[in-house]
């Protein structure tokens, strides 16, 4: 009789000892969760933060602050027309002339800065060897 109090007991404090492993266990499971979307994180941090570097980079190329805005624009917004780039530029800097916006961006084209879209009209990107990023893959779409 007193072996079986004895198994009875031992039994008692291992199951107690397997509910105590379980909560640790699923405590784990958490962290390693968090630990997860953290990673996930950082890795998307990190690749917006290699773009933003891509775009100083090539901006550091250009003379002249219109130019760098407009390298800048094109890098946060993606491929744009004349119109649309005149537009960004006139929230930024409260003008902004198309005539003058085209010859800048015949400029930092013949720089290799800049590319020209073939297509329906004028339609202009970052040119695709200082692009880190996929094909239509704008800073807002990360």
């Amino acid at each position: 009789m007193d072996e079986f109090k004895e198994i009875k007991e031992l039994l008692v404090r291992v199951l107690s000892k397997l509910d105590e492993l379980e909560g640790r266990l699923s405590s784990i499971e958490d962290e390693v969760k968090t630990i997860e979307v953290y990673r996930s994180l950082l890795r998307t941090y990190a690749h917006v933060l290699g773009i933003i570097v891509s775009v100083e980079k090539v901006a550091e190329l250009v003379v002249g602050e219109l130019e760098r805005s407009i390298v800048r624009i094109l890098a946060k917004k993606g491929p744009l027309n004349i119109s649309q780039i005149a537009e960004e530029l006139r929230k930024m800097r409260g003008k902004a002339s198309r005539r003058i916006i085209s010859q800048k961006l015949k400029k930092l084209e013949a720089q290799g800065l800049v590319e020209r879209i073939e297509g329906r009209g004028k339609v202009y990107r970052i040119a695709r060897k200082y692009s880190s990023r996929p094909e239509g893959e704008t800073l807002n779409s990360q």
